[in-house]
């Protein structure tokens, strides 16, 4: 019987979390199954928060200038792309697929981070309060409001303009800025496949998962998601199939 350990975790410099965890022992070429079909759902299939829409102040798109801001707002929407959300296990388990929103106002000069975002109470938390967003050199006003919504893979602006052209074309209300929406909580995925010998001397196989996450997750949390998705991908397959199989027998024996 195949055993899951994990082996070493820890954070790094950037806040990243790493997971090594260890699979066997296995039969020979189930390691490259296994491996392949854990990585492609870790990469793919993990949903998370992320930025998909900005305004700021009153601008009509992101070539304006806004006044008393250092950086230009191209700028300022990739910096904004680097904010990490993480949600609690409250607020997971309600259906809600509406887009939440938080802002910030603040008067300069002044270095914006995005730990002074206003966030929905005990819904979201940004795991790196310390991500430069801008900075305000004088006196101004500066007020900007974003988009979160849940999702996974990425997605590019163009997915979401059809759902802002009424916004878009409003004269009393600033456009929203779209942004491609990273919503990848896994960064990556390295597996080793080795040669190991069981109690018997038989030759089986030993599968090394390697997992870096942004820290929105840990990578145990990760790993036992995408576990769960496989289940629910192939379990149903099997009961369908067996109690077809069955059904089938039964009805050939009655002949």
């Amino acid at each position: 019987m195949s055993t899951l350990t994990c082996i070493e975790t820890y954070i790094d410099k950037e806040q990243n979390y790493y997971g090594c965890f260890l699979v066997e022992p296995l039969e020979t070429g189930q390691g490259i199954t296994l491996g392949n079909a854990i990585r492609r759902t870790l990469l793919s299939d993990l949903t998370a928060y992320s930025i998909t829409g900005v305004r700021i102040n009153n601008l009509k798109h992101e070539f304006s200038v806004v006044e008393g801001l250092r950086e230009d707002v191209l700028e300022v929407l990739l910096n904004l792309k680097e904010v990490i959300f993480k949600n609690s296990f409250s607020f997971k388990k309600e259906k809600n697929s509406s887009k939440l929103k938080a802002f910030l106002n603040v008067k300069g000069p002044i270095v914006v981070t995005a730990g002074m975002f206003q966030l929905p109470k005990n819904l979201l938390k940004i795991i790196n309060p310390n991500q430069y967003i801008c900075t305000i050199i004088d006196q101004s006003e500066f007020y900007l409001e974003i988009d979160i919504e849940n999702g996974k893979g990425y997605r590019l602006t163009e997915e979401n303009r059809k759902k802002n052209l009424e916004e878009k074309t409003s004269i009393s209300r600033p456009s929203t800025l779209l942004v491609d929406a990273l919503f990848m909580p896994v960064k990556k995925v390295n597996y080793k496949i080795k040669l190991i010998h069981d109690t018997q001397g038989n030759i089986k196989e030993s599968l090394n998962l390697e997992i870096v996450t942004n820290g929105s997750i840990t990578p145990k949390r990760s790993l036992y998601e995408a576990l769960k998705i496989l289940m629910n991908l192939f379990y149903p397959l099997f009961i369908n199939f067996g109690f077809s199989s069955l059904s089938s027998n039964l009805a050939k024996r009655k002949k």
